[in-house]
């Protein structure tokens, strides 16, 4: 087990790469505590749960609401809990993003800590202190940044992971491979199939280092001024794709990507060859370049996104591989370049 400690000004979380569930009692101390998870991870790891007060959410992107969150408070005071309790989020990037924004808020903040599932969740969700829920459809719209406890990351969970659900985590380590990392960008292009056959050392390795990355700019910058905002390439079009059409969060994030690098091009800050390279890696993977959406319907969404300001965006931009910028981006050139990604 590998702990590194990410330092924030709302608190520290130890990372804790490779280590067990079994050893949640021991990083919770003395406090009593309750886990939150969702009915898949109810049923796959019923005996993990096993003596362990629990609270079970629903599944899917219609229970990040603040419907559910309301129950949650209402089953914490059912269970009599108060700040002396510790709440563990366990599960994928929605439930850790409840049971943070949960915790943050009951009784003005109890501590709390993440046991992530799914490869998304242990590379980008449960990291940084976001914590939140949608609001009228549209994503993360109200929440909290508050660092967890801990979090917790057990492999052996990824086992039970479907393909699809280890492309969508790996989008996210694209993603920052792209804007800070040229090692990291080539480590996923020489090895991506041995990772998403989860060969150990060679998954291991690109995790933590897609970790060390996050880690990076959530210390520089934890409330999203300037660099933290980086992370968001690729998401601004993406989230936009994920409301749309319902697809997973790391093939709608890969699309675009796709589209911001597109415009990055456009724009004369990323070379041809950079583009191709981004676009062969994705496709290679299996990951998707294009969606078939209306186009107008996405524009629509991205209105709505919170970096959106009258009659422009701002936008995560590639200079090259390794490198990103920060750009206010007309919103009539952001359409025809999402019109490029739809077929």
């Amino acid at each position: 087990m590998n702990r590194v400690e990410l330092s924030a000004k709302s608190g520290s979380t130890g990372i804790l790469m490779g280590d067990s569930f079994s050893h949640l009692s021991e990083q919770v101390g003395r406090k009593r505590l309750v886990i939150i998870t969702d009915s898949n991870v109810g049923k796959l790891y019923r005996n993990r749960l096993e003596g362990y007060d629990s609270i079970e959410i629903g599944v899917g992107e219609r229970v990040k609401t603040l419907s559910t969150v309301k129950t949650i408070y209402e089953r914490l005071v059912e269970m009599k809990v108060d700040r002396s309790y510790f709440i563990v989020g366990m599960g994928g990037g929605l439930v850790t993003d409840i049971a943070g924004f949960s915790a943050s808020t009951f009784m003005r903040g109890i501590m709390f800590g993440f046991i992530p599932t799914t490869l998304l969740a242990q590379v980008d969700a449960s990291l940084g202190g976001k914590n939140g829920v949608n609001f009228q459809g549209f994503k993360n719209m109200i929440g909290t940044i508050k660092q967890p406890e801990f979090c917790l990351i057990d492999f052996s969970f990824l086992e039970t992971l479907s393909t699809k659900q280890i492309l969508s985590g790996m989008a996210e380590m694209i993603k920052c491979g792209a804007i800070s990392d040229k090692g990291l960008f080539e480590y996923i292009e020489g090895n991506h199939k041995d990772m998403i056959s989860l060969d150990k050392s060679r998954l291991e390795k690109a995790v933590e280092s897609t970790i060390r990355v996050k880690m990076n700019f959530v210390e520089r910058d934890e409330l999203e001024g300037g660099e933290r905002m980086k992370l968001n390439f690729g998401h601004t079009v993406g989230h936009a794709i994920e409301k749309v059409t319902g697809i997973p969060h790391g093939y709608a994030v890969s699309i675009g990507m796709v589209a911001a690098a597109r415009l990055s091009k456009t724009k004369g800050l990323l070379a041809s060859g950079q583009l191709d390279r981004l676009e062969m890696l994705l496709r290679d993977i299996g990951l998707p370049t294009k969606i078939r959406a209306d186009y107008k319907e996405l524009i629509e969404a991205i209105s709505m996104d919170k970096k959106s300001a009258g009659d422009s965006i701002n936008m995560v931009l590639l200079s090259k591989i390794g490198s990103a910028a920060i750009l206010k981006i007309p919103k009539e050139e952001l359409r025809e370049t999402v019109k490029e990604v739809c077929v």
